[in-house]
Formats: structure tokens, C-alpha cells, sequence
């Protein structure tokens, strides 16, 4: 039996049951190179069982391999790699995009005592990447589009739609800040649809899906031999050539792919991954991002150059809560757009429920609204206009019921019940339901708060008892 280090022993007698359960490719190895844990998802991946590995030298189990280039073996003199790309094939000769963090593990004499490598298999974001490069190619060999749709009655969007249309004739990078949900790709959109390049492709990119490597790749494409497996592959830049390229979450790109966009952004050229030969593209940069700029900046996270170099347009799309002559008829769209994904037929929306549109704070602004009208859609049980929204408590930071409150169901107003036991029970459950609705202004959640029940009960038991939402009396 293998000697182990007492306190990487200890370690890993203490943390053993959550690495089984975190279902990422793991391993430890001890000072002398060996594995002291490698788990299910590593054997998987590198095309081994875990009793190949468990005990015995990493360079025995992967005999190509060189000392110089494992991360962990490397990690045993002190040096560290975070969120650290790498493609090999594995055991059975199949290619493996792989992230890692590989670390030195130290005791309290910081002596090394052996390293950890935590990972995720990114062959298959590989391949979904290599799906939505083709499903895009093949959509945007039609480039004709309809100009996006926006809903809005306030002073406040049409002046950022007059100055969108503005921008758009202007071939000038822009910069869309808005928080989640109000829209951002949408305007991006009628930026391309109103500019001279409206024939050509719209190509949109989440920043935030992709790790740094597969960004680069995506963007610039790749050479054949650029690394292992890689193929000659086209870029978004080229695949949006003439036309615009939409980089959505542009906060999340990491500092130097910063730098390369800010070159691309000034002299239109690029490099391929691993290629020889410099390439121009002629692609308008739209970019969006949900964080203060002025935050970014100052916590380091943005370089300064790009910002200013993307600032020459900037939008700043406001909060729903900062539009909310908007709703109602944001509210009616939604429930028309929707009308025939529901069963019953809806035709409107009452006051009731309106004002309960109103008085929501919508932190996901007009995405979280639509999502609430159609659940409230799905949820209602008689057909006509839609009686109550279903808000998710969970989501809506909605205060406690005050003691005050709460003391007003100690004693609740019961009206004269007849008829038997069965009968008079419902009855008076009926009644503690209306009075709670009643004291929290037709508010599901507030109701259940009430009545120390959850929000689902609550809404079985309003069905049950044929409560009319918007019409509650006591």
C-alpha cells in the first residue's frame, strides 16, 4: 500500500464525498507524482479506468507523456494554471478539448505536498460551436430581414429608438448598456436593419458562453495545425463580412481578447489562430453589456481603449420599472403574441391584474414580464381577460406580512355557514382565503404569506374554491 503525506491523507478523507458528487474530471496526485484520486469523469475522459490511475505514477498511466508538459507534475515546483486550455487525444485516440485549473497542494509548513486539477470537457462546446457556425452560414445565405419589432408607448424609448435610427445610418461601432431582459440584441438589430449593411449577415456572439480559446477561434477562425485537431475553419469575422457582428456580454470577454478586438477594431485586419497570414474583414462591431461601464472600468475588467474606441455610439437602454407607461402595452402584445399557445381563449387583461403589472419592480425587466403574463396565461381556468399574474416570489424581493398583519387572521370575519361538516370546513377555508387576498390587495404571494401556506396551494385551492381574482369581496 502506497504511503500518503498525513495531511494530504486527512484532506482527502474530509473532502472525498463532495469531489465524488461535484461530477467534474478530478485528480490528486501525491509529492512523488502519483494518483491518490482520480475520479469517474477524468476516466471517462482520458479513455481510462480509475483502477488504471489509482496508485500508480502519472507517467506509467500515460506513458507519452513528458514530464515538461503536465500541468500537474509541474504544478509539484510551485507553478499554477487557472482556466488552462488544452486539446489531446486520449487513451483511445479520441480528440478532447479540455479547461482546467491545476494547483500545488502545500501543508502547514507550506512544503508541496502533491497538486490538484479540476477541469470540465469542452468537446462537446466544441461541437455545438461547430453546429452554430454552420446553422448560421446556412441562415444567413438569406439576409433578408424584417426590421425588429419594439413595443412602447413613453417619451423615454422613443427618444433611445430616435437615436438607434441615428447610429444606424452611421457606420460607427456602438455600444448597447442595458441590465438583463431589456432587449440589447433587439436593438442591436434595428442598428443593422437601419444601416447601409441591412443586406448583409447579422452575426450574434455571447461572450459569456465561451472560454477564451474558443472565443479567439470563433472570431478569427483557425488554420489546420493551429493545434491538435484543429482544422481550417472560418471565423464569425469572416463569416459577417459586410455585414455586422453583435458581441453580446462584452463584460465577460477576458483582458486580451480585449486587445485583439481593439486591433481589429482599428485596422479591420485579424489573425487566424495559428495562421501565417494577416486577413481584412469589413464588419461593424455592435457590442452590448449588462455592467456599469464606469464600474468596469474602474475595477480593471475593461480595457479603457476599448471602451472609448466602442463609446462613439452608446446607448443606455432603460429599466422597465423606468418606462411603466410601457406596460400596459407591453402586457397586451405579450397576450396577443401568446393567445394560441394556451388553451383557453384570453382577450384581454383586466385592472385587477394590470395594476399588478404596475406595481412589480421587474428586475428582468421585458423578458421577466412576458415570462409572467404567459404562466398567468397557462394558469387561468376560465376563459376572457387574464384575472391575476402569477408573480414568482422567489424572484421578487416582496416584504414579509407585518404583525400587524398577521393578527388580522387570528380572528378572521366569518360569514354565516351552513350545511354539513365537510361543507362548513370548505366554507370557512374559502373565506380565510378571500379575507387574506382581500388584506393583500389580490397578491397570490403575499396571500400565502398570510396564510403560512405555499404559492402553489394557494393557487389550487383559488381554482378549487372558484375564487374571481379580480373581483374579491368579502
Amino acid at each position: 500500500m502506497m504511503k500518503i503525506d498525513p495531511e494530504l491523507l486527512q484532506a482527502l478523507e474530509i473532502f472525498k464525498h463532495f469531489f465524488d458528487l461535484i461530477h467534474q474530471p478530478m485528480a490528486i496526485i501525491d509529492k512523488e507524482g502519483k494518483y491518490i484520486y482520480y475520479n469517474q469523469e477524468s476516466a471517462e475522459l482520458d479513455g481510462y479506468s480509475m483502477e488504471q490511475a489509482i496508485g500508480k505514477p502519472m507517467l506509467k498511466v500515460y506513458p507519452n507523456l513528458k514530464k515538461e508538459d503536465s500541468t500537474m507534475l509541474q504544478a509539484l515546483h510551485g507553478k499554477e494554471y487557472q482556466d488552462t486550455y488544452q486539446t489531446y487525444f486520449n487513451h483511445v485516440g479520441k480528440l478532447v478539448d479540455y479547461q482546467h485549473t491545476t494547483v500545488p497542494l502545500y501543508n502547514h509548513e507550506k512544503a508541496i505536498i502533491g497538486a490538484v486539477e479540476i477541469g470540465r470537457n469542452l468537446s462537446n462546446v466544441r461541437q455545438l460551436q461547430d453546429q452554430v457556425f454552420r446553422l448560421n452560414r446556412k441562415l444567413y445565405q438569406n439576409k433578408e430581414q424584417p426590421l425588429p419589432e419594439i413595443i412602447f408607448a413613453s417619451k423615454k424609448m422613443q427618444e433611445v429608438i430616435d437615436q438607434t435610427n441615428i447610429l444606424g445610418s452611421n457606420d460607427v461601432p456602438v455600444l448597447i448598456v442595458g441590465e438583463t431582459g431589456t432587449g440589447k440584441e433587439l436593438f442591436a438589430r434595428l442598428i443593422h436593419q437601419t444601416s447601409h449593411r441591412r443586406d448583409k449577415a447579422f452575426i450574434s456572439l455571447n461572450c459569456s458562453a465561451l472560454p477564451t480559446t474558443l472565443i479567439e477561434s470563433t472570431l478569427f477562425g483557425t488554420v489546420k495545425g493551429a493545434f491538435t485537431g484543429a482544422e481550417n475553419r472560418q471565423g464569425y469575422l469572416e463569416l459577417a463580412n459586410g455585414g455586422t457582428l453583435f458581441l453580446d456580454e462584452l463584460n465577460t470577454m477576458p483582458l486580451e481578447m480585449q486587445s485583439k478586438l481593439l486591433r481589429f477594431l482599428q485596422e479591420k485586419t485579424y489573425w487566424p489562430l495559428g495562421g501565417n497570414k494577416e486577413q481584412h474583414a469589413d464588419v461593424r462591431i455592435v457590442a452590448a453589456m449588462n455592467e456599469s461601464p464606469a464600474e468596469l472600468l474602474k475595477s480593471g475588467k475593461m480595457r479603457s481603449d476599448l471602451f472609448y474606441r466602442l463609446n462613439v455610439g452608446l446607448i443606455k437602454l432603460p429599466a422597465l420599472r423606468e418606462r411603466q407607461e410601457d406596460i400596459p402595452v407591453l402586457a397586451r402584445y405579450f397576450i396577443d403574441k401568446h393567445k394560441t399557445d394556451v388553451n383557453l381563449v384570453i382577450t384581454g387583461i383586466s385592472e385587477h391584474a394590470l395594476q399588478q403589472l404596475m406595481s412589480a419592480p421587474w428586475p428582468g425587466n421585458v423578458r421577466m414580464l412576458e415570462n409572467a403574463i404567459v404562466r398567468s396565461m397557462v394558469l387561468q381556468n376560465e376563459p376572457g381577460e387574464l384575472q391575476q399574474i402569477v408573480l414568482d416570489d422567489e424572484l421578487f424581493d416582496l416584504p414579509s406580512p407585518s404583525p400587524q398583519e398577521e393578527a388580522k387572521l387570528e380572528k378572521p370575519n366569518i360569514k354565516e355557514i351552513t350545511g354539513n361538516l365537510t361543507e362548513q370546513v370548505e366554507n370557512y377555508e374559502k373565506q380565510l382565503i378571500v379575507d387574506a387576498l382581500n388584506q393583500a390587495n389580490g397578491k397570490i404571494i403575499t396571500a400565502a404569506k398570510l396564510l403560512n401556506v405555499s404559492r402553489t396551494t394557494l393557487q389550487y385551492k383559488v381554482k378549487k374554491y372558484n375564487i374571481q381574482m379580480g373581483v374579491i369581496d368579502s
